[in-house]
């Protein structure tokens, strides 16, 4: 009896741990920056035909953390998924107040522009097309992804790269972004004309940023011409849709609207390939809100 009580429990703690396994290791890492002696990379997931093709569209992630702490490894899951619809994901490590010591977020800012610099400038060599570049972001790091998009002062770029290559993605994706910084690093304070699309994610429960501050941001981009949906959760929290968790409902449900909006938008084609678990909820429209689809 204790043999089949133990075997059972190793079944159900296995069973337990696959549930919340973190996804397979990225394919490759590319250093993208050298500050003061410190290589920062980016950890790579590469789609099926890369070996083959010429030229993919590019997924590039941030990490949250408050800019002080966090893990690129928290973005694996979405990587995982974006190449399996053809595109190079990446997930970018840089600088942190609590492990490197530095001004944040502007330190952060810089290299997060680093990152994309460094891709257009690599592109014919890692096959990245540098007109579908997607900049994504959670929390903090959804600041700097809003950054690299729309604050263009002297201040936020370093000597890394010749600034005449573009940082400018060619969609922004944000989960939760978290822009309660200095008014000089605020995204929101430098909405502009020809800004790229973008999709923002709110949860209605977030006790960090009240749904009314992203709608204003989303409204800003609509007067300014530029293309925004706003998706808010119902009963979602702050971070609700990361996939480190893969039973998350909110992380399906962010993966198959962003899907569609980057088709609509001509970085990718083709069906989406999401598939939400079984025994995890599909979410309605009863269950989100949705703002001035564009």
């Amino acid at each position: 009896m204790k043999k089949i009580i133990l075997t059972v429990c190793l079944v159900f703690l296995a069973t337990l741990l696959f549930a919340v396994n973190v996804v397979a290791a990225p394919d490759t890492k590319w250093a993208y920056k050298d500050v003061e002696g410190k290589q920062l990379f980016m950890d790579v997931f590469l789609p099926d035909a890369y070996e083959e093709g010429n030229s993919f569209p590019t997924f590039v992630v941030f990490h949250g953390g408050s800019w002080r702490t966090g893990k690129a490894e928290w973005h694996y899951p979405d990587c995982k998924y974006w190449a399996s619809r053809g595109m190079i994901a990446v997930s970018v490590d840089y600088r942190l107040k609590d492990r490197d010591n530095v001004d944040v977020p502007l330190e952060c800012v810089k290299d997060a522009k680093s990152s994309v610099r460094f891709l257009r400038k690599n592109s014919e060599k890692l096959k990245v097309n540098p007109d579908k570049i997607v900049v994504a972001g959670g929390s903090a790091g959804g600041q700097l992804a809003a950054a690299t998009a729309l604050i263009d002062t002297a201040e936020t770029n370093d000597d890394q790269y010749d600034l005449s290559i573009s940082c400018v993605p060619n969609l922004v994706l944000l989960y939760n972004p978290y822009f309660k910084t200095s008014d000089n690093l605020n995204p929101a304070n430098f909405v502009k004309e020809n800004a790229p699309p973008f999709i923002s994610f709110l949860g209605d429960e977030d006790q960090a940023i009240p749904v009314v501050d992203i709608l204003d941001f989303h409204n800003k981009l609509i007067q300014s011409g530029a293309a925004s949906e706003y998706y808010v959760g119902k009963g979602g929290k702050h971070g609700f849709c990361n996939g480190r968790n893969p039973n998350n409902k909110f992380f399906h449900w962010s993966l198959g609207l962003s899907d569609n909006y980057f088709v609509k938008h001509g970085i990718i084609s083709g069906a989406s390939k999401v598939k939400v678990p079984a025994g995890v909820a599909i979410l309605d429209e009863g269950d989100f809100d949705t703002y001035g689809r564009n």
